[in-house]
């Protein structure tokens, strides 16, 4: 009785493996068959074909849209045509037609409803991607860099509206690894709030220098009696590339608040000023890294605000 139970399972699962793996073969005839239709200039019955397979799950799904383009520009129907483009180019926005296999008239159509496509297909995957990295999700690299091949397609080059994207997509792209890579042993800064100039600041070696400086001034209720304020574990900060010869020259200066629970992890981070509109956006995926020894208030853990002044400055 035991020995039938074990083996019903593995039967049940053959044969739906069985029943898939038929359903593939299948339709990768029929796509042969519509693709000698097509090549033998049978369009419509190509497309009785073709429209079958794509009510079908089936791994060839953008190579049955191909075929489908390719019917529907032979036989002058442009917007069902343009239409299976769109679906093609929202899978796969990489893809482009063998120039072997397809008429430049083909490639043209294409080209222009891909160009057209392209800048929304970029500002959704940048948003899904900054929604993986607020997750931490690793995943998040992978799909900064994506965006940022597709930021070097032709079709894009000289879009204004993309001007100043590379430069954030690379800063969340290097936050993404840096969030990958196991972070050295922390080194505990000095409490804040002192009167040392010193212990109040983090300078970061970059291609400039970056200076966060801890502010007591905003903290209010903070400063209760029985209360003690976070202190620094690990609190780095994004590196600082002005984009042009003025930039480089210039001291920009602006603060950020953020949120720390009593476990010092930061939940929330906000600009009171803004420091650089290329780099605010940088500084507050960072912030959210920071990691602190929480507050206390009589010697319990608590929640606590704090308050960051940041100076971007010309290096020395």
């Amino acid at each position: 009785m035991t020995a039938r139970r074990m083996r019903h399972p593995v039967v049940v699962g053959l044969l739906a493996w069985s029943i898939v793996l038929a359903s593939n073969v299948g339709a990768q005839d029929a796509l042969t068959r519509a693709r000698d239709l097509y090549l033998s200039a049978a369009y419509d019955e190509a497309l009785v074909l073709l429209e079958q397979l794509k009510a079908q799950p089936t791994p060839a799904a953008t190579e049955v849209e191909q075929y489908r383009m390719f019917c529907l520009l032979a036989l002058d129907r442009r917007d069902e045509a343009r239409k299976a483009i769109e679906n093609i180019v929202t899978t796969d926005p990489f893809y482009r037609p063998s120039e072997t296999q397809t008429s430049p008239r083909i490639r043209a159509v294409f080209q222009d409803t891909r160009k057209a496509l392209l800048p929304t297909i970029v500002q959704r995957k940048y948003a899904d991607a900054k929604a993986a990295f607020e997750k931490k999700d690793p995943k998040a690299l992978t799909q900064f860099e994506q965006v940022l091949t597709l930021l070097d397609d032709p079709d894009l080059k000289g879009t204004p509206q993309f001007s100043d994207l590379r430069t954030v997509v690379s800063g969340f792209r290097d936050l993404s690894k840096a969030m990958a890579t196991p972070p050295p042993p922390a080194v505990p800064a000095a409490p804040p709030f002192t009167a040392s100039a010193a212990s109040q600041s983090q300078d970061i070696e970059t291609s400039r220098a970056t200076t966060a400086t801890d502010s007591g001034a905003d903290l209010g209720a903070n400063f209760a009696a029985g209360f003690t304020p976070p202190i620094v574990i690990s609190q780095p900060l994004p590196p600082w590339a002005p984009p042009n010869v003025v930039d480089r020259r210039t001291v920009f200066k602006g603060s950020i608040e953020v949120t720390i629970d009593e476990n010092g992890r930061v939940t929330s981070a906000a600009l009171r000023q803004s420091v650089h509109p290329l780099y605010d956006e940088k500084l507050l995926a960072m912030a959210r890294t920071w990691k602190y020894k929480p507050a206390t208030r009589n010697g319990i853990p608590t929640s606590a605000l704090k308050v960051v002044e940041i100076r971007l400055q010309p290096s020395q």
